[in-house]
């Protein structure tokens, strides 16, 4: 006795679906709230860090990486699905531990501190005077269940934070394959978050 998932495209029905969790522990508990109803609290899933490749960062330049931009329901702590017909939902009683636009913003961050800026990369609206912003617009974040994998898409502008001129931009876009239903769907998001992190780090290092 399952409630329906949340749904984004009119007429559509499916199944609770659950997502990869923080530690075996809680994979029980996000099976047990997909298949009771009531009112338990969702599941609540996390990001992880992201690693370095290549060389460590050595600039010279201050960065603000401001939070970012998504349209709903993309600019929520829902998990987006889309299903097979192109229609979007999202799983069922699984949410992020915060808005993604917010959990992103704290990965990135994280993840040019993992490659050497610590002290020279911080949120937007932090004490320290910035060179240059990131700017970032979240195009795609969801499980595709007709691909099988996790389907990421960022636009990433690079603007000097004085002059307000585009320094660069590209789009970048990775993928993880895995499950769809489950406890694993989710898991595949963060697998290819784990690809991209490094890709938007060694774009921007140039330069910083």
């Amino acid at each position: 006795m399952s409630s329906p998932p949340h749904r984004w495209a009119r007429g559509l029905r499916t199944r609770p679906r659950s997502a990869a969790l923080l530690s075996p522990a809680l994979l029980g508990l996000a099976l047990a709230l997909a298949a009771c109803g009531g009112g338990p609290p969702p599941a609540t899933f996390d990001l992880a860090q992201g690693g370095t490749r290549g060389k460590a960062l050595h600039g010279r330049h201050q960065l603000s990486v401001a939070e970012p931009t998504a349209l709903q329901p993309l600019d929520s702590d829902r998990i987006l699905v889309r299903r097979s017909d192109g229609s979007l939902a999202t799983l069922a009683r699984a949410q992020w531990s915060d808005r993604l636009p917010r959990l992103l913003q704290s990965r990135i961050v994280q993840a040019f501190e993992n490659a050497g800026a610590v002290g020279r990369v911080s949120a937007f609206g932090g004490a320290a005077t910035a060179d240059l912003t990131l700017d970032v617009e979240i195009r795609v974040f969801e499980v595709d269940v007709g691909a099988g994998q996790g389907h990421i898409e960022l636009a990433a502008t690079l603007i000097n934070a004085q002059s307000g001129r585009t320094t660069a931009a590209r789009i970048l876009q990775a993928n993880a394959p895995g499950v769809t239903e489950g406890p694993a769907a989710a898991g595949s998001l963060d697998q290819a978050l784990a690809r991209l992190l490094p890709e938007l780090v060694h774009w921007a290092a140039p330069y910083l």
